[in-house]
């Protein structure tokens, strides 16, 4: 009879780990409990959109129900379903004003002159539908942005500090073009008073508390419910709910060099300030539940639940694969340290002119890789490949995978490489690889974060295919150390016993 309710930022189509651990989860929860809930917090103009996509492409149960915040507060949803369902046109000449194409951009892009004074920029997405429009003074100041959803009417306009660039108030606007909500946004970046236009205007001095109440109201509609945090983000805000509560460890919780010689990270203060308050802190190594043990002492409220490793490998001949072809699948930012992996790799290709490196995923670094992919002369061996909705058919062609983060909480990556019957070779970093990796059976661990030593390991297993067959026969213990049986036992059981 209980109510597993996810709070949580947000999600998208194109996922980190933690979004798809989370999905995962809400997935096996709502085979087993009447109504599984996700309640979001961000703002994402194309909100419903996704959600229909998750569905359709079957990443998400239909069982599972997502309310969004901004969305929810809105109000006017049969006008909103008839507006918003249709296309805006927007043309990209307008009379009067000189128009020239933006060339650097990738996707439709326009800058607008008036008797020689640029005044706006409008950038389209593929399918010609208008994503923004920015104003500029004529200091030539951005002072404001309105942005567009996916059906081309306006959802949000961003009003500018002239000196910072950045937003320093936010209006949101309904199918009818009229502000339900804004929002001032302070000088550290944080949204701070908000005001809810209708009936009863309603102002709160923060947004916190805004979003608290937003929250209880929500919580208070399920029966027993049980409200789940799985980012330090949404931690305080889940503290304040009436209700049972857990919070889920995801990552490294040390700052550099993250091994628990300099102290907590700061955004780590909301768990520390509230764990007393969360009936259940679940873990997903056994070492970071030591950590923590150690740095703040023992709580009856601890348990560890790694995430389950799923056989998808559908029994692939396990000789089927490119010996000389190394694989990771990660974000393109810096806690992945990508660059360490490729700096590796030069190592690599210097005694293997034949080898590969794959890189499978999406994130702001992409540049800064691509970059470094070709002062290392690396361009024909070291590729960047995009996301990937099917990791498991990667890791199959590959001789082996390699992990190279600064840190992880758990690193799913690992058993999804095992799972499909590929070795692994990574940093032994906090958390997940000492927890997962059976070194020198199912993969290796390369202490000090050593580039040569990764190197080396990666050349000893493509060289040596005997070794290969022998780690990759070892993979599929994995399938047993984390099942997905005692996965779903354990969280079925802590929500129903809670």
């Amino acid at each position: 009879m209980r109510t597993p309710i996810f709070i949580f930022n947000s999600l998208d189509l194109v996922r980190g780990g933690l979004t798809k651990a989370v999905i995962t989860r809400a997935n096996v929860l709502s085979k087993h409990f009447n109504e599984v809930i996700f309640l979001t917090l961000k703002f994402q103009p194309n909100f419903n959109s996704i959600v229909e996509q998750l569905y359709s492409t079957g990443k998400l149960n239909k069982n599972v129900k997502v309310i969004n915040l901004f969305d929810d507060v809105m109000g006017n949803k049969s006008k909103r379903l008839k507006i918003f369902g249709s296309k805006a046109k927007h043309k990209i000449q307008e009379r009067g004003l000189d128009v020239f194409t933006d060339k650097r951009d990738v996707t439709p892009s326009y800058r607008y002159y008036n008797n020689g004074l640029y005044i706006k920029y409008k950038r389209f997405d593929k399918h010609n539908i208008l994503k923004f429009i920015d104003y500029f003074s004529e200091g030539r100041h951005r002072y404001r942005r309105e942005e567009f959803n996916d059906s081309g009417h306006l959802v949000r306009t961003r009003h500018m500090d002239l000196n910072t660039n950045k937003p320093k108030l936010d209006r949101y606007f309904d199918p009818q073009g009229k502000c339900y909500l804004t929002i001032w946004i302070n000088k550290e970046g944080q949204n701070s008073t908000t005001l809810l236009f209708g009936k009863e205007n309603q102002q709160f001095d923060n947004h916190s508390d805004f979003v608290s109440k937003w929250l209880a109201d929500k919580v208070s509609l399920y029966r027993n419910p049980v409200v789940i945090s799985d980012a330090r983000s949404t931690d305080n805000v889940t503290a304040t709910i009436n209700a049972k509560k857990i919070a889920v460890l995801h990552n490294n919780h040390y700052k550099k060099p993250y091994d628990g010689s300099n102290g907590s990270k700061h955004t780590w203060e909301p768990f520390f300030k509230n764990v007393h308050l969360f009936d259940r802190v679940v873990f997903l190594t056994n070492e970071q539940k030591e950590d923590i043990t150690t740095d703040i002492g023992i709580k009856s409220n601890y348990v560890v639940i790694p995430h389950a490793a799923v056989d998808k490998s559908n029994h692939k001949d396990a000789t089927d694969y490119s010996p000389y072809l190394a694989i990771s699948i990660a974000r393109y930012n810096v806690q992945k340290r990508l660059d360490e992996a490729i700096r590796a790799f030069r190592y690599v290709v210097d005694k293997l002119p034949n080898a590969e490196y794959h890189i499978y995923g999406f994130g702001e670094e992409k540049s800064a890789l691509e970059k470094l992919i070709k002062e290392l002369h690396l361009e024909k061996n070291v590729k960047l490949k995009g996301f990937t909705d099917d990791p498991t058919k990667v890791y199959q062609k590959a001789c082996c995978s390699i992990l190279t983060s600064d840190f992880e909480g758990f690193g799913m990556v690992l058993t999804e490489s095992l799972a499909s019957g590929t070795p692994v070779i990574s940093f032994n970093i906090k958390y997940g690889p000492r927890d997962i990796i059976r070194d020198g059976v199912d993969g290796f661990l390369i202490d000090n974060k050593d580039k040569q030593k990764m190197a080396d390991k990666i050349i000893h297993v493509m060289e040596n295919q005997t070794l290969r067959q022998q780690l990759a026969s070892n993979t599929q213990d994995v399938l047993t150390r984390f099942s997905h049986e005692q996965y779903v036992d354990h969280w079925v059981s802590l929500i129903k016993e809670i």
